[in-house]
C-alpha cells in the first residue's frame, strides 16, 4: 500500500501573516485540522510551516491568546515532516510514531508538495478495508451454513 493511495489530494494554504481566527475559520470552513503556511498564501510560494488546531489550542487558546492578534508564524512549527508518496503507508506510520504526529505532508518525486496524509485517512482506509474483508468472511460463513458452498472446481 503505498502513500499516494491514502492521502488527501492537495493542501489548504494560509499566510503566515493569517491571524489564528483566519486559520481556525479556514480549518472549520475546509474541514482539516492542519494547514500549510506559506511566504505570501499562494500555493506556488515557499512553505515555512504547518499549523495545526492542536497547535491553536495549546499555544494559544490555553495561553489565553487573543486569536485577532496573534498570527499563524507565532505558533506555527516550522519542520515540516513529509513523506514521498509512492513510500509505503508503512513506512509514513514509522515516521508519524517516531516524530509523534498525526500528519505528513506528502511531497512528489521532484520534491513539490501535493497533499497531506493524516492519522484519519489511514484509519478511515483500514476501517473500510477491514469492513469489506469481515463482508466476505460473514458471506462464506452465511454460504456454509446454509449449504450453498459450491465448488471453485470445474465439474468433470
Amino acid at each position: 500500500m503505498k502513500v499516494e493511495e491514502y492521502q488527501s489530494s492537495g493542501t489548504v494554504h494560509v499566510p503566515m501573516t493569517c491571524t489564528v481566527r483566519e486559520a481556525a475559520k479556514q480549518m472549520r470552513d475546509q474541514h482539516v485540522g492542519a494547514l500549510i503556511v506559506t511566504e505570501n498564501g499562494p500555493p506556488s510560494s515557499r512553505v515555512v510551516g504547518i499549523v495545526t488546531d492542536r497547535d491553536i489550542v495549546v499555544k494559544a487558546v490555553i495561553e489565553r491568546l487573543a486569536p485577532d492578534d496573534l498570527l499563524v508564524a507565532d505558533i506555527m512549527q516550522t519542520h515540516v515532516l513529509s513523506i514521498d508518496r509512492s513510500a509505503d503507508i508503512g513506512d509514513a506510520l514509522q515516521t508519524m510514531a517516531s516524530h509523534g504526529v498525526r500528519r505528513l505532508a506528502v511531497t512528489n518525486a521532484e520534491g513539490a508538495l501535493v497533499g497531506m496524509l493524516s492519522l484519519d485517512d489511514l484509519l478511515g482506509a483500514l476501517a473500510r478495508d477491514w469492513a469489506l474483508l469481515s463482508s466476505i468472511v460473514r458471506s462464506e460463513l452465511t454460504r456454509e451454513r446454509t449449504g450453498s458452498v459450491q465448488s471453485m472446481l470445474p465439474a468433470a
